[in-house]
């Protein structure tokens, strides 16, 4: 799936940035290996690499017209890398 926008915006923007940068973020989406999962409340989690090689765990939402809005993001755990790898 490709992904025409991503909405950053005061509300998520400081928050994501903590952890990674927002072109390691988006680059993620681009991973042929990840892993999403729906959850509650329309969000998604996606397991997957960036560009970079980082393994990120990400929250976000999906938006009409292809447009993404990211949740929260963080480093995958040992745990999360385990189930990233699985076939």
């Amino acid at each position: 799936m490709f992904y025409h926008e991503f909405e950053w915006d005061d509300g998520n923007e400081p928050k994501v940035s903590i952890r990674a940068s927002l072109e390691e973020v988006e680059s993620a989406f681009y991973d042929r290996k990840k892993k999403t999962l729906r959850t509650y409340f329309n969000r998604y989690e996606m397991y997957a690499r960036t560009g970079s090689g980082r393994y990120l765990f990400v929250v976000y939402q999906r938006k009409a017209g292809g447009i993404i809005r990211v949740i929260s993001v963080r480093n995958m755990t040992r745990n999360n890398k385990r189930y990233y790898r699985r076939k």
